[in-house]
């Protein structure tokens, strides 16, 4: 008889819960800002029921948001909730959500990102999926295409200009064949650009990055195949070394002809840290994976991924590349107030073997220096995110947040660090009820926005 089939996607904290959960007055060790008072939200795949775990990948799993509310000095509730899709819903003995789009457009149970705009929390998800909007209390009220003015797809990754509080989207969908999709949403939650860009393959483009001048286009040899399709992959993007791999400087303002092409050497960019303008060149901290979906499909695993800086000639096309931290890495945040702009700190998640979560980390770009906290071998942290103090503070003067999984107890925490005391003990520590699988992403959403 054949050894059952593993998959390190489906293992440890990789591993799904099973219920939704709901509990108040959490436990606080240390004493909470009063300054955080709204909600940090994370999002990420939690299959509702077993899976093939020799087909199951990763990105695939419906999406579970976890939600914890904080208020003035407490932590009021905890909640997770499975986003709901009209396959999630059915599965629950639930009605299907309602839809903003016709009947046979493809829905599926966001699972990648979750954040807040025009007072309204959203879910999403790429390929070509709706984003789907929630309550404050994370329950699903519908498939949503922004009041009518979504032509088709979303993204995971939007970046909010901190200038104008729109947000930036490059979507891409296979049913387009070689195209991706530039789209601007205002602050009113409508779309009120689109633009679409030929590309020479079908490219998988999980993340968009933007500066004063620009918006970048990610076109890496993580392609559309046809193969895997055809054999029932459930996500058929597969490595391709013959795929040219180039970043698109795109003037916000322009059309795809505009676009000055800078080739780089083969690697695949998930997630930008952020980008700047420098003169004629714009320069690009992103963590860089040497290739994807090559010989592991199930998930990312194809070696050490790094932070690293390119820096793109807007007028040649040339480029330039250097490591800044060859400590393996992933989900890079900076202080929004900064997208687009120079920044001097990030903040990352350390990533073990098969995007096994560990250390939380901080890197001055400028000098390289990395201070990874000293509590890795207790805790797995997952996505940092950076709130200032207030809306004066200097760029590092704030809180460090992130969820953490505690090796001894089972249990997820919600860490706050002051991020000129990184390697401290956190101000405060949010003692949650449950185990948060390790996921993709979140935001600290304040009362205020």
């Amino acid at each position: 008889m054949a050894a059952p089939v593993s998959n390190p996607f489906l293992e440890q904290n990789l591993a799904p819960v099973t219920e939704e959960l709901t509990a108040y007055d959490l436990k606080v060790t240390g004493q909470l800002p009063e300054q955080l008072t709204g909600r940090y939200m994370r999002n990420g795949p939690n299959p509702m029921a077993d899976v093939d775990p020799d087909r199951y990948h990763w990105f695939v799993g419906a999406g579970m948001v976890h939600g914890i509310r904080l208020e003035i000095g407490n932590a009021r509730w905890y909640r997770n909730r499975w986003v709901r899709s009209p396959e999630v819903a059915a599965s629950l003995g639930e009605p299907a959500p309602q839809s903003d789009w016709p009947a046979g457009h493809g829905a599926f149970a966001a699972n990648t990102n979750v954040f807040a705009h025009n007072g309204k929390t959203i879910a999403s998800v790429e390929a070509g999926f709706p984003p789907i909007e929630l309550t404050d209390e994370l329950e699903t009220v519908k498939i949503t295409n922004f009041d009518g003015t979504l032509p088709h797809a979303f993204s995971a990754h939007p970046k909010r200009d901190p200038h104008t509080g729109e947000l930036h989207v490059m979507t891409y969908w296979w049913g387009w064949g070689n195209q991706l999709q530039y789209i601007v949403v205002g602050v009113d939650g409508r779309v009120k650009h689109t633009l679409d860009i030929p590309v020479p393959g079908g490219p998988m483009v999980h993340d968009i990055a933007i500066t004063e001048r620009y918006a970048l286009v990610f076109d890496l040899p993580c392609v559309f195949s046809l193969e895997a399709a055809t054999a029932g992959a459930s996500l058929p993007y597969r490595w391709d070394n013959d795929y040219e791999a180039r970043i698109g400087l795109l003037p916000r303002n322009g059309v795809a002809q505009d676009i000055t092409w800078c080739p780089i050497d083969p690697c695949y960019i998930f997630h930008p840290m952020n980008a700047y303008d420098d003169g004629d060149s714009v320069v690009l901290d992103a963590v860089r994976h040497p290739r994807m979906f090559d010989r592991e499909t199930r998930g990312p695993d194809e070696g050490a991924a790094t932070l690293d800086r390119w820096v793109l000639n807007g007028i040649d096309g040339s480029s330039t590349h250097d490591t800044i931290s060859d400590v393996a890495q992933e989900f890079p945040r900076v202080d929004e107030r900064l997208i687009g702009q120079r920044h001097r700190f990030g903040y990352t998640a350390g990533i073990g073997q098969v995007f096994a979560q560990d250390a939380l980390m901080k890197t001055d770009v400028d000098s390289g220096e990395v201070e990874r906290r000293s509590d890795s071998d207790r805790y797995g942290y997952g996505e940092p995110v950076f709130i200032p103090r207030d809306a004066e503070a200097a760029e590092d003067d704030g809180w460090v947040m992130a969820l953490r999984l505690d090796s001894q107890t089972g249990l997820s925490e919600l860490a706050v660090i002051d991020a000129q005391r990184f390697d401290e003990d956190p101000v405060a520590v949010v003692h949650l009820p449950a185990r948060v699988p390790n996921g993709f992403h979140g935001n600290w959403v304040p009362d205020r926005s």
